[in-house]
């Protein structure tokens, strides 16, 4: 277990989460990944919405080796060891009226969010990436114009020997309230 240095009582769930650089090769059963879909699914949205759209690969498919070279290099290294990719990209306009979506980039972060959440339950790590080649994802999988991509996926179990993460914030830094909460 990570210590991030919680001064209040919080979920060893989400206390623990980091994103890893080291993943083992073991494949995650195909009732997890519907699993961890599936609660993407359930996420709120402006408008019941649902903008998001995944893009799942397993090691050694068009899909997985096709989000692997949108990758920059530096992501492509480390994440080339996950046994799953997944690309999340969110339709810019709306269906309910063709306006712009001001809140696509929330919501598909609030679908991941609820993803996240379902693999650390089952122990599935994952490490989100927004280095990779945003218009290279584009025309490889001919998106149309009203699709964007937002972020890539790397998931996995964890095979890092000494984890690591990065620092937090300490609340002070970043929460602004007129009582003393801290």
């Amino acid at each position: 277990m990570l210590n991030v240095g919680c001064r209040t009582k919080v979920s060893e769930l989400i206390a623990n989460r980091y994103s890893p650089y080291d993943f083992s090769e073991q494949e995650i059963p195909l009732e997890d990944i519907k699993a961890l879909l599936e609660m993407a699914r359930l996420a709120p949205s402006s408008y019941n919405e649902q903008p998001w759209k995944f893009y799942v690969g397993f090691k050694d498919d068009k899909i997985y080796d096709t989000l692997l070279d949108t990758l920059f290099d530096s992501n492509k290294r480390w994440a080339a060891k996950a046994p799953v990719l997944i690309g999340v990209t969110g339709r810019t306009n709306l269906f309910l009226n063709g306006k712009k979506n001001n809140y696509m980039e929330y919501d598909v972060g609030q679908s991941v969010a609820f993803l996240t959440l379902e693999a650390m339950e089952r122990n599935i790590y994952l490490h989100q990436m927004g280095g990779f080649d945003k218009n290279k994802f584009v025309e490889s999988f001919n998106l149309i114009e009203d699709e964007k991509p937002v972020v890539v996926i790397a998931l996995g179990y964890n095979d890092e020997k000494n984890p690591h993460r990065k620092g937090r914030k300490e609340l002070k830094e970043i929460v602004v309230s007129e009582r003393n909460i801290f």
